[in-house]
């Protein structure tokens, strides 16, 4: 336990504020928009698509109406990383194109940010 402590001591302040500078530069450039796109097709990835369902703050669904056209977007995408496509379709039909979209507004807003980046660097 000793040994734990004086290796947490050995960190230096300057490697301390290089290690948070470095994290400090890829957030911005990959920006706070797809870092919480990405964040959410992590959780969709590895979220069990069997049995498990989710808090829903959806309020369509809590003023008591039963179709709401967003509802099941998240189980269906989930569905597709899994590989059941039918399940995916019969969960909501849009999952799939839901998914294409979201892809494509994460790779347009990794180019724009990394050429912005680059701009600012130069």
């Amino acid at each position: 336990m000793a040994e734990l402590i004086v290796n947490r001591k050995s960190f230096s302040n300057q490697e301390k504020f290089r290690f948070y500078h470095s994290i400090k530069k890829y957030f911005k450039i990959i920006g706070f928009e797809a870092f919480i796109w990405i964040s959410a097709l992590v959780y969709l990835a590895i979220f069990s698509p069997v049995g498990q369902t989710h808090f829903t703050i959806c309020p369509i669904k809590s003023m008591g109406f039963d179709f709401c056209p967003g509802c099941g977007l998240g189980h269906s995408i989930t569905q597709i990383f899994y590989g059941n496509f039918i399940e995916s379709f019969h969960t909501h039909p849009l999952g799939c194109f839901a998914l294409i979209v979201i892809t494509f507004r994460i790779f347009t807003l990794l180019k724009t940010n990394i050429n912005h980046y680059k701009k600012a660097e130069a």
